[in-house]
């Protein structure tokens, strides 16, 4: 069974989203040289005068692999760095990751 973890990214404004979106369809294939497979992302705009534009991923690891082995093996690579070249990480003003244990009969095991 994977091990999956849910991604939360919060961003500081709706042009921050649009470029960050962009950056994560280049993180897919990097990710996936680490063990890492994207099943998944999703984002939701700033309602006017409500939250922040989110975007959401959702990920899965080996069962065997240590998740913030291969999370900080990934974030160290060249591939990662060549992706957000240009992008300022203070444009993410929040970020939660929940891991997620799959029940007995989900269809993602």
């Amino acid at each position: 069974m994977s091990q999956y973890q849910f991604r939360v990214y919060t961003l500081r404004s709706s042009d921050a989203l649009t470029a960050y979106e962009k950056i994560w369809a280049q993180h897919i294939p990097g990710m996936a040289k680490h063990r890492i497979t994207t099943h998944g992302v999703w984002t939701v705009p700033a309602a006017p005068g409500s939250d922040a534009p989110r975007l959401y991923a959702l990920v899965s690891y080996k069962d065997a692999d240590d998740v913030q082995e291969r999370l900080e093996a990934y974030l160290s690579s060249p591939g990662f760095r060549a992706d957000m070249e240009g992008f300022d990480i203070g444009q993410i003003v929040g970020l939660e990751e929940t891991l997620l244990t799959p029940t007995v009969d989900s269809p993602l095991r």
